[in-house]
């Protein structure tokens, strides 16, 4: 008899049962080992999700279309030294990898010190992305991608310190691969010698995020408009045009030109501006617009500050998209004119209520209330007009207030005005690839609340939520003495 027999028995089982195990877990690592090489493999799309708070990885609809479209390969150098990366920017190159006809590369300066060279002379700062499309470059600077924010110059000239910063990778990145996929891009011109306000910087700055090239204009010294501008914008002049100005102007226009008026109350009198409005079935209304409708204005005791209706148009669409707002602050009304041709198509992109009304004596009055004089809405602020022509299609936007791109005001509105303003550039350029890709806020966006709204806030805050507590501690107090 073997007594040895159940121990043996029991010892190969045991044996068989650890095999088993050890080829079970070599199976499991092997397969976590091949999904972690499939998913590494996978677009940033499919395996990284966007939970900021403001999106800042979530590509637009915009770049999302450029990159699909993309008839040729582009490719984006991440210049970085590796072990600085910024996640930020890492987690959105992922996203344009996995957009379209895109590659991302990472090349660290310190081991290719000589890579930046074949693109630009000029010093690439660390974290820069260099933008390649065959034989064309765009260098995209860090400093364009996590920008500074500075809205108190006193502060930052004491501190060095800007206010915040804002992320805008996807516009300087998708910015920079139009510029590199497109031969032609469009030609814009500010008149001047008329007293003209000039563009503040930040639009001149997203105008050129746009790739548009822009030059000043004098009628003067050129004798005429240039062949290739696409629109010539006329900002807030102070003095009118010559009769020859004005006739360099309509015939440009006449052979398909496009124009921006923008025009503020109390600059005088300008019958030459004034017929070249009227030529095309536009008048101003002689006063600053007030707004009684309290949804339709800025904020109590501001209700010269409009947030005028939105029309439907080409460029209004992706502001009310977007649910964006349009800040217009002392705007003068835009009427027709009692007669014009029938060729003209006019649109009204802006509008009051009928509750608005019109102070001629803006400057003068002691009060904003509708006085004697004052004359009824609605009215226009800013509007649009087309018309064929055999040069093509002729087209004018007047818009009635020029602080509509005063940058305070605009960020008031998280951008809405400049939105509305590079659109009409877009619209007046037939240039599709306009991109108005807003850079994102790393602090907490702006938030527009309308004086009625504002105004009912208030009195939950003040009034109803103590109310409510007091009402609630009497129903208390009077339960306990039942009980």
């Amino acid at each position: 008899m073997n007594n040895n027999k159940p121990e043996n028995s029991f010892q190969a089982s045991a044996l068989k049962m650890g095999s088993t195990q050890a080829v079970f877990c070599a199976v499991i690592i092997v397969i976590a080992i091949l999904v972690n090489m499939i998913f590494a493999k996978l677009p940033a799309t499919y395996t990284q999700f966007d939970l900021s708070a403001s999106s800042l990885f979530t590509l637009s609809a915009q770049t999302t279309e450029l990159c699909k479209n993309l008839e040729n390969p582009v490719t984006l150098y991440h210049v970085v030294e590796t072990g600085s990366e910024d996640d930020r920017i890492v987690s959105l190159l992922d996203r344009y990898a996995a957009a379209g006809n895109v590659t991302v590369h990472q090349i660290d300066p310190v081991l290719y010190p000589a890579f930046t060279g074949n693109y630009t002379q000029d010093v690439v700062n660390n974290g820069s992305v260099i933008v390649v499309c065959g034989e064309r470059s765009k260098v995209v600077d860090n400093l364009e991608i996590v920008v500074p924010v500075i809205t108190n110059q006193d502060y930052y000239m004491l501190t060095g310190q800007p206010d915040g910063y804002e992320f805008d990778g996807e516009g300087a990145i998708t910015s920079a691969i139009h510029y590199v996929t497109t031969d032609e891009l469009p030609t814009i011109y500010t008149l001047e010698g008329h007293g003209e306000t000039a563009l503040p910087d930040y639009i001149l700055s997203l105008i050129a995020k746009d790739n548009y090239t822009i030059s000043s204009l004098s009628l003067m010294s050129a004798g005429g408009i240039p062949e290739d501008c696409n629109a010539l914008i006329i900002n807030s002049p102070r003095n009118d045009l010559s009769e020859n100005e004005l006739n360099l102007i309509l015939t440009y226009m006449e052979q398909g030109g496009s124009v921006i008026l923008l025009s503020d109350f109390g600059t005088g009198i300008r019958p030459n501006f004034d017929a070249l409005m009227a030529t095309y079935g536009l008048q101003f209304v002689d006063g600053v617009v007030v707004e009684r409708d309290s949804a339709y204005y800025f904020a109590s005791g501001y209700n010269h500050y409009l947030l005028p209706g939105l029309g439907e148009h080409e460029i209004t669409a992706s502001l009310l998209q977007n649910n964006l707002y349009v800040l217009m602050p002392q705007a003068m009304g835009i009427a027709e004119t009692s007669s014009h041709r029938s060729t003209l198509r006019l649109t009204s992109l802006l509008t009051t209520t009928e509750q608005a009304y019109a102070k001629p004596n803006a400057t003068t009055a002691t009060t904003m209330e509708k006085e004697d004089g004052d004359i009824d809405g609605p009215f226009s602020v800013a509007a649009v007009v087309t018309e064929s022509s055999n040069g093509g299609e002729t087209k004018l936007a007047v818009y009635a207030s020029s602080l509509l791109l005063n940058e305070e005001l605009n960020n008031l509105v998280s951008g809405g005005n400049s939105d509305i303003f590079l659109s009409t550039i877009g619209w007046m350029c037939d240039y599709e690839q306009s991109m108005n890709i807003h850079a994102k806020p790393l602090a907490a966006d702006a938030l527009v609340v309308p004086a009625d709204k504002a105004n009912l806030w208030s009195a939950v805050a003040v009034i109803g939520v103590p109310l409510f507590i007091l009402l609630s501690g009497v129903i208390i107090v009077l339960d306990r003495r039942k009980k």
